[in-house]
């Protein structure tokens, strides 16, 4: 951590950038080895420390995608190509070329936030409100980053100053509750930042409200991962079977969450949950959220900005997911999906598959001749494709040409939010990835009541169904606390399928071992056994070896 320290002084400070609109977001202008005192004592160097932050959440975390690798391929509904599974989707992280960047990443984000923070309270010529809302923002990045630190490696060291104010480099492992305790302190510094609707507010950065939404998420996970006994139903098992099975797991607390009250941490997502349910809207339709038009807006809470071309500033999210789009008409990528088994937790008129799945799109090349073929999802379409019949909601149809071959990735629902970006020919982008949604703290709110209340109330339905009814899904009613615990869990698969929140729905409940064995080997022969060790990624070797305060690697590694 010695090295990543010192690189992050000095890029910190090479940030720069305009605070007029989010497009500024992704503007860099390159000092070199400026020191923080040449920046000086002025708003403009205040948000030359923020936008050094921002801009890491892009070049440590969605760029170089390690962060998404880490979070969405480990979980029970996600596959596809072997070569793409085999390490951290196999439960095999260590083989990971990017296994460290979730530690570097965090880390990097934490210090050039404390630099910010110590620089800028030192500054007289700004007013408090701009230095309240300008550390409100490296505070909530800071809690960002701790909380996917506690949750991806347990107990783990807090820097609370920055190095240059004398923290040691040297810090152990803080407790889990101390973790936490940190970051709900973060989080409340947080809250300073300007809300969505305040003149000072710019479009594409945190407001107020995410540092609500992220607190209440905060508090569930504390709650959920210290309960134990109950249960909660989720289908998977047997890949080869034709439905998934409906499986009942018994939450059990999670290490390091044994001193959490349930009662009082779900009171606190509730009531925290509510006030984000009552400052944002839901978009009229699902396919509305990812619409270009809409970054930023409506239910888009929070999201990492994300500019087409720029090898800097880009992604490859939808090559990725989606694939991009060659110049003979056929696809490259296209590489990442999810199980039938979770496609078919959806009724069959659920808009989120009926728009939100690709059902028919070019293959990967094309024959001989030059003709682009076409594949379709699901295997069992074919009756659909053979009659001409409409894929989506607008009606397109089949044409004629599809082909359905057998074979590996074929059998993997491929997500239409991620083919909203400017330019499908693009390698690197503009997808910009959801952090903080509002049907996610939607969901919070329900399962928070459900816990409280020993059953959900007509609010908890009213929350979870608007996020339903709008996608032309059932209303859910008349559950007991344990259907519609499982209910919730399950709608919350649905909705934020490949959104970096499914691994740690699966941990925090404490069933994140029982569902993955329970499946065992999935139909694209990528294993889904998980030991203990799993359950926490390794800490970096390199790490261990520069921290003195560190002594040994998690359970297993």
């Amino acid at each position: 951590m010695k090295l990543s320290i010192f690189k992050t002084l000095v890029l910190c400070c090479g940030l720069s950038l305009s605070v007029s609109s989010c497009d500024n977001l992704l503007e860099e202008e390159v000092y070199d080895f400026v020191s923080p005192e040449d920046l000086g004592d002025s708003e403009s160097a205040a948000w030359q420390y923020v936008n050094g932050a921002y801009n890491t959440l892009i070049s440590s975390f969605i760029h170089p995608a390690t962060y998404l690798y880490l979070t969405n391929m480990d979980c029970d509904y996600a596959s596809g190509a072997s070569w793409a599974f085999g390490n951290v989707g196999a439960g095999n992280p260590t083989d990971f070329w990017g296994i460290d960047g979730m530690w570097s990443g965090c880390y990097t984000l934490i210090h050039r936030a404390n630099l910010g923070i110590s620089k800028i309270s030192d500054m007289n010529n700004i007013s408090q409100e701009y230095k309240d809302n300008a550390i409100g923002h490296l505070s909530f990045l800071k809690a960002w980053a701790y909380f996917n630190l506690v949750r991806n490696y347990g107990p783990v060291p807090i820097f609370r100053v920055s190095i240059s104010d004398g923290a040691s480099m040297h810090q152990p492992r803080a407790s889990v509750p101390t973790v936490y305790e940190h970051i709900i302190e973060l989080l409340q510094e947080g809250e300073k930042m300007y809300s969505k609707n305040d003149e000072g507010f710019v479009e594409g950065y945190a407001s107020s409200g995410a540092a609500k939404a992220l607190l209440a998420k905060v508090y569930a996970t504390m709650a959920s991962g210290a309960m134990s006994g109950v249960g909660i139903v989720v289908k998977g098992g047997d890949p080869h079977l034709d439905e998934p099975q409906a499986i009942r797991h018994i939450a059990q607390t999670v290490d390091g969450y044994e001193s959490f009250d349930p009662e009082t941490y779900y009171t606190l997502a509730r009531d925290k949950a509510w006030e984000v349910i009552e400052e944002y809207d839901l978009f009229e339709t699902y396919m509305d959220a990812w619409a270009i038009s809409n970054r930023n807006k409506g239910e888009n809470i929070w999201m990492v900005q994300a500019r087409s071309g720029d090898a800097d500033f880009g992604n490859t999210i939808c090559q990725d997911y989606v694939g991009v789009f060659r110049e003979d008409g056929s696809l490259m990528g296209n590489w990442y999906g999810m199980r039938d088994h979770w496609y078919k937790l959806f009724e069959e008129d659920d808009l989120r598959v009926v728009d939100g799945v690709i059902h028919r799109y070019p293959a990967d090349g094309v024959d001989a001749n030059g003709n682009l073929a076409y594949w379709y999802y699901p295997r069992w379409y074919a009756d659909k494709v053979a009659n001409h019949e409409a894929y989506d909601s607008a009606g397109n149809t089949y044409d004629g040409t599809e082909v359905y071959k057998e074979g590996e990735g074929w059998s993997l629902a491929k997500l239409t939010k991620f083919t909203f970006v400017t330019d499908r020919t693009e390698v690197n982008s503009d997808f910009h990835f959801p952090l903080l949604r509002l049907p996610d703290i939607m969901l919070i709110y329900a399962e928070a009541v459900n816990e409280l209340n020993g059953g959900p109330t007509e609010e908890a339905y009213r929350q979870v169904n608007e996020i339903r009814t709008r996608s032309n899904a059932t209303p859910f009613s008349g559950m007991d606390q344990e259907e519609f615990r499982s209910a919730v869990l399950e709608e919350r698969a649905r909705e934020l399928a490949y959104e970096a929140d499914r691994r740690y729905d699966l941990f925090r409940w404490g069933i994140y071992l029982d569902v993955m064995n329970a499946i065992d080997m999935d139909e694209h022969n990528v294993t889904k056994r998980r030991m203990q060790r799993n359950l926490l990624y390794p800490i970096p070797t390199a790490e261990i070896n520069a921290n003195d305060s560190i002594n040994e690697n998690n359970p297993g590694w």
